[in-house]
C-alpha cells in the first residue's frame, strides 16, 4: 500500500477545514477575476465607454490582457477553494502584480485604484498570513 492510499490525501492538497481569511481571499479572487473579464470585454467591444477616461494606446491589447488575467484569477480562486497549493501561489503572484498596476493607475482613477489596492491587499493577506496554519 502506498503512502497516498494509507493517508487518503493527495500531494499538494489539504484536507483540513479552510480558514475564514482563505475563503475570503478565494471569493475576492473570483470576484476580481470576473471584474477583469468584464473590463476586458468592455475594452474589446465598447471602446467608446472608456476612451475619454483612459489613455491606453491600444485598447485591443489591454482588453486581451485583462481577459487572460481575469480567467487566471478565476482559476486561482477555484484552485484555492479546492485547497491546491498552485492556487495559493498564483493568487499571491497575481495580487502583487495587481497592487503594482493599481498603484500606477492611482492618478488616473484614484477611487477605483484605492479599491483595487485594498481588495488585492486583502487577497495577499488572506493567502499568506491568513493561511499560515494551512501549509506549516
Amino acid at each position: 500500500m502506498n503512502a497516498q492510499a494509507a493517508t487518503g490525501t493527495t500531494p499538494g492538497r489539504l484536507s483540513s477545514p479552510m480558514t475564514g481569511w482563505v475563503r475570503f481571499a478565494a471569493i475576492l479572487l473570483i470576484l476580481a477575476g470576473a471584474m477583469n473579464v468584464i473590463h476586458g470585454f468592455t475594452l474589446l467591444d465598447h471602446k467608446h465607454f472608456v476612451a475619454n477616461q483612459l489613455d491606453f494606446a491600444n485598447f485591443t491589447f489591454w482588453g486581451v490582457v485583462f481577459l487572460i488575467g481575469g480567467v487566471v484569477q478565476i482559476g486561482a480562486g477555484v484552485a484555492v477553494f479546492g485547497r491546491r497549493l498552485i492556487g495559493y501561489q498564483v493568487g499571491v503572484v497575481l495580487a502583487i502584480i495587481a497592487i503594482v498596476m493599481w498603484f500606477l493607475m492611482i492618478f488616473g482613477a484614484p477611487f477605483g485604484a484605492m479599491i483595487g489596492i485594498i481588495v488585492n491587499l486583502c487577497i495577499l493577506y488572506g493567502l499568506t498570513v491568513g493561511a499560515m496554519d494551512d501549509w506549516s
